[in-house]
């Protein structure tokens, strides 16, 4: 083997031309897959980092309208206690809260973490790295303030010293004692740094409600030997148990499982085998272009190999020779594409969806390699296979000894259909991938420009989440709130600001069920349902939303009046068809008081967009919108919305930033963005597949057209003896381009009909990851069909044209 070795390394260093495309080639194919697989080890394969994760698993409530809603608190308790397939089950919610520490030194900042139930690090397994975990007198209402701090917080706040525990961090206004530091595995919810207990939230008395769903997620570990059929069963069980006791808020409603890692990355998990597989393709194409030249290379070497049969070499020493060839050419392309591969991830994990952490984590690793070496190996198996078998033919090494003086015989036919199969191959799959970037391209600009209700441009957008310990009254927050916009509004280079809960592309979503006032009420589990917004006056204006009719929110909305409500206009049409809906009114279920006055619809404004569309989210659902004001209804969290006369709007965001804390110190503000780079980061997914796909099918495209090419020079050169007869007995030089250029067209025509073929199944795979584009759109498939013609048009142009200067004289002496 050693010394097949060193002779592919002589016998192809002796022919660098060929060695170097080979190799990039194979490197590019290689490269595309390395990195491919390598996000789809990342984000599919790669195990959690908790002790057997498969038993994890997340429990949510499901409706017909809902099929992955939050969980109600009283419906956990229940859950909780009849259960009998899991150890146990958590209740868990992710927040942000603001930080500061009690020796000060550091500006306060806002912080991710989760409010969990006492068991909630049990069930996931992890240990506790020193101090202690919580207990379940922890997680009463009124036991002491407590919080454990991740790992890496630990390292950066403390320096990893032992004496952090038994601190104090202030969060969110309350003094809490560190007890103990998890891991930095523990990766749900994500971007985790604090944990605290439910406890005081357990006495709330929206809490209690079980018709109030307020964020909370559940997670259970299964117990050993039990499936999550069986799971499901049991929970459904006790869902319809729920429903027979508490018809008012329990009906039509059932249990929803998914395994941990499924419920995190369960939506990209169609979009990143779609691309697994194009790159698949890609290196089919790689394959068979590197085949191609393997063939065009053997014509040479013919004779050498049947002169080394003649001398004595078996059959099965020559085929090793040449699988040995092979073989080092697939191992330079691996390398070339290991640093390809490396060299591409920064751009796609630029990319990314910022909020899948997994993705983030995709690197080179030893998986990684495997699988390049296991693609590498196959690569040179799958192109040194038919040299290999040719010379392993007594019929293909009598041929060449007896091709003295000729060309062509059986066995160079033989070759030329095999050839010409490669390129129909590789024209097909060209198609297949330029018809799916075409569809995902047209997908990605609908997505893009869907109407959106209103104007993004020069919106600067932060968070500011007040804690209930300091402003304990609606009273307070709404004085913070009008002071803050009023000094914002002040700041030279702002036209307007506004605050709001549940804009636009905040990641944040409120829904609620209303009613309208005097008509019957509709039975249980048909409750119509709408997006609910907090806005303060002028939020429309900054927006770029007109009136449409009524009027926007102003003086007359003051704490201890009923309260005004605008409502969108698809609630205006689907709910006051036939009357003007200003002046109607819809019941108050957004307060604890006993029958409170109903609410008054006092102007109607365009529907807006508030996800990217056609994305598992509430956007599918098309809920109508009512907004309220913030005056009457003030929220501890909103997003602090800021327009800008001209400019970039993030060179305001410091200025805005000391408006808040001159205002307190101690309130940090988050989330730093503007409107149209939200919107921007709601689409990444849909980027990623359309950037991925159009890359790959360019690449295909590119591959194609040079194996194209090359057959056609090839067949140019071969048939010189014939093309001179020709020219020689009278035909003239259209008729010699013309028939060379209709062998190319031929080969393209058959690829691109098996290639439609493919790209119509390959569409149908793609649905999912499409939105307003069908399967079978008309326009994608001609311009794939447009785009692959004009460029192998072009690489059968040149061997064609080069056919016609055959000097015929030259061809007849040279035989």
């Amino acid at each position: 083997m050693l010394g097949d070795l060193r002779y592919a390394l002589r016998v192809l260093g002796k022919s660098p031309a060929f060695t170097a495309i080979a190799i990039l080639t194979l490197g590019l194919g290689i490269g595309a897959n390395t990195s491919i697989f390598s996000v789809v080890n990342a984000v599919l394969l790669r195990p959690l980092p908790y002790p057997e994760p498969s038993r994890l698993i997340i429990i949510r409530e499901r409706t017909d309208v809902f099929p992955n809603g939050s969980v109600s608190y009283p419906n956990y308790l229940d859950w909780r206690e009849a259960q009998r397939s899991f150890t146990d089950i958590a209740l868990l919610r992710r927040d942000n809260y603001n930080l500061s520490m009690p020796k000060g030194g550091r500006e306060p900042r806002q912080i991710g973490g989760a409010r969990a139930t006492w068991n909630f690090l049990s069930i996931m397994g992890l240990p506790i790295r020193i101090g202690r975990g919580f207990a379940e007198s922890d997680d009463r209402p009124g036991s002491a303030k407590v919080v454990l701090i991740s790992e890496r917080f630990w390292q950066e706040r403390f320096a990893g010293a032992a004496n952090a525990i038994g601190e104090q961090l202030i969060v969110d206004a309350v003094p809490r004692e560190i007890i103990g530091v998890f891991p930095n595995t523990l990766r749900f919810p994500r971007n985790t740094d604090i944990v605290i207990p439910l406890a005081e939230r357990r006495a709330e008395e929206g809490v209690l409600r079980r018709d109030n769903h307020p964020g909370f997620s559940a997670i259970g570990r299964l117990k050993n030997g039990l499936t999550l059929q069986q799971a499901n069963a049991d929970l459904d069980n006790i869902a319809r148990e729920l429903e027979r006791k508490y018809p008012e808020s329990n009906t039509n409603r059932r249990i929803q499982t998914a395994l941990l890692l499924e419920s995190a990355v369960g939506d990209y998990r169609h979009a990143l085998n779609l691309l697994l597989a194009a790159v698949g393709c890609v290196l089919l194409i790689a394959c068979a272009n590197v085949a191609n030249l393997q063939l065009a290379r053997d014509l040479s070497r013919s004779k050498e190999l049947a002169v080394r049969a003649a001398l004595g070499a078996s059959r099965w020493r020559m085929a090793r020779q040449l699988l040995t060839e092979s073989a080092v050419l697939a191992i330079g392309g691996a390398a070339l594409g290991i640093i390809l591969a490396v060299w591409s991830l920064d751009a796609i994990l630029a990319l990314s969806p910022s909020r899948v952490p997994r993705f983030h984590e995709t690197r080179i690793d030893l998986p990684a390699l495997f699988f390049t070496a296991v693609v590498a190996l196959t690569s040179g198996m799958v192109v040194g296979l038919w040299p290999a078998w040719r010379v392993s033919r007594t019929a293909s090494l009598t041929n060449a000894l007896h091709e003295a003086g000729t060309r062509g015989g059986s066995d160079g036919a033989r070759r030329h259909r095999v050839r010409a199969v490669l390129v129909v191959t590789q024209v097909a799959l060209a198609i297949i991938l330029l018809a799916g970037a075409g569809l995902t391209l047209k997908s990605f600009w609908l997505a893009q420009h869907e109407a959106l209700g209103f104007e993004p441009r020069d919106i600067l957008t932060m968070t500011i989440a007040l804690p209930a310990a300091r402003y304990d009254k609606p009273e307070k927050i709404a004085a913070f709130n009008s002071q803050l916009i009023e000094r914002v509004r002040a700041l030279p280079g702002v036209e307007s600001a506004a605050i709001g809960v549940n804009v636009p592309f905040d990641e944040s979503e409120w829904d609620s069920s209303f009613h309208l006032t005097g008509t019957p009420p509709p039975k249980h589990g048909q409750e119509p349902s709408a997006e609910v917004n907090v806005v303060s006056p002028g939020y429309f204006h900054l927006m770029g939303m007109p009136i449409l009719r009524g009027r926007d929110f102003g003086p007359e909305e003051v704490a201890g009046r009923p309260r005004s409500i605008i409502i969108d206009e698809s609630l205006a049409k689907r709910y006051f068809p036939n009357v003007d809906p200003i002046g109607q009114h819809l019941d108050d279920n957004q307060t604890e008081k006993k029958d409170p006055p109903a609410m008054t619809i006092v102007g109607v404004v365009p529907r807006t967009r508030n996800e990217a569309p056609g994305e598992e989210n509430i956007e599918k659902l098309h809920f109508p919108q009512m907004y309220f004001c913030a005056s009457q209804f003030p929220q501890e969290e909103n997003s602090l919305l800021v327009k800008v006369s001209s400019g970039d709007p993030l060179s305001l965001a410091s200025a805005v930033k000391r408006e808040v804390q001159a205002l307190d110190p101690d309130q940090p503000v988050a989330a730093i963005s503007t409107m149209e780079k939200n919107i921007g980061g709601s689409l990444a997914a849909r980027r990623l597949t359309m950037t991925l796909l159009g890359a790959f099918a360019g690449l295909a495209l590119l591959l194609a057209s040079v194996g194209l090419y090359g057959v056609m020079a090839l067949s140019v050169t071969q048939r010189t003896r014939e093309l001179g007869i020709r020219m020689a007995l009278g035909a003239a030089r259209k008729d010699v381009f013309s028939l060379v250029l209709r062998q190319g067209v031929a080969l393209v025509a058959l690829g691109i009909a098996l290639g439609l073929v493919g790209a119509i199944a390959a569409s149908r795979a793609l649905g999912s990851v499409l939105y307003g584009v069908g399967s079978l759109d008309l326009g994608a498939f001609v311009i794939a069909i447009a785009s692959l013609a004009v460029v192998a048009l072009v690489a059968c142009f040149v061997p064609a044209r080069r056919a016609t200067l055959v000097d015929p004289i030259e061809a007849l002496r040279a035989e």
